[in-house]
């Protein structure tokens, strides 16, 4: 199946583009307070796409998916689904208030989970974590609260101590915040995560992130928003 890259546009002139191989997205243009657009993703990385978790052998992320552009009021998508048995359905949707969504489902009886990796492009950023737990590399969970990855008030990414997964806080939320100083631009992602890891990306100012969705469905959202 050839590959393809569908383009979703805004009335506020962000511009999202999803590849069809791994349901990845490529490119996420948002203004800052002066409307200036910037893309906001370091696309095209080795493992960018959606995984299902646990597929051994199948690599989701490196396949062709189908998919389907989609409109409605106020909003533009693409339906994406992966080949093979279980299928998983993807929906991107972007409004004209600046969200991305996207909607994951697989069948009940499929893999646990999966993930959606993606690279973000944060020089001079600041980051805030809601989270209750981490799992840094290599180590034991155990509490963020008080440890280097205690990200609760926003602190430089430099300061992200490698790699690092977070788990939700006991009332369940789990969200992340990034915020640009110099040109306001703001990035909030949530979602119904059971998981999101965060490393510093191989690429200087790069942040990869893995938010990760228990089966059989659930939902990201990256809310795209300038302070001034």
């Amino acid at each position: 199946m050839p590959l393809s890259i569908f383009t979703l546009s805004n009335r506020r002139g962000m511009a999202v583009k999803i590849s069809t191989q791994g349901a990845a997205l490529l490119s996420l243009q948002a203004p800052d307070r002066h409307g200036q657009l910037a893309d906001v993703l370091h696309g095209g990385q080795p493992d960018d796409g959606i995984h299902l978790l646990p597929a051994p052998g199948r690599a989701l992320h490196r396949q062709a998916w189908h998919a389907v552009p989609l409109l409605a009021d106020g909003s533009v998508g693409v339906r994406l689904v992966s080949p093979g048995t279980p299928a998983v359905v993807a929906r991107y949707v972007l409004d004209d208030a600046g969200t991305l969504m996207l909607h994951c489902e697989v069948p009940a009886e499929a893999p646990a989970a999966f993930c959606l990796v993606a690279t973000l492009r944060v020089p001079g950023h600041l980051l805030a974590v809601q989270a209750g737990r981490v799992a840094p590399a290599g180590a034991h969970e155990q509490e963020a609260v008080g440890t280097a990855w205690d990200f609760r008030q926003p602190r430089p990414v430099g300061e992200l101590a490698g790699a690092a997964r977070y788990l939700a806080a006991p009332d369940g939320a789990l969200a992340l915040r990034l915020q640009d100083p110099g040109g306001g631009r703001l990035l909030v992602l949530e979602g119904t995560l059971a998981s999101l890891r965060l490393a510093c990306g191989a690429v200087a100012g790069a942040l990869q992130i893995e938010p990760v969705l228990a089966a059989p469905a659930g939902w990201i959202a990256f809310r795209c928003s300038a302070q001034t």
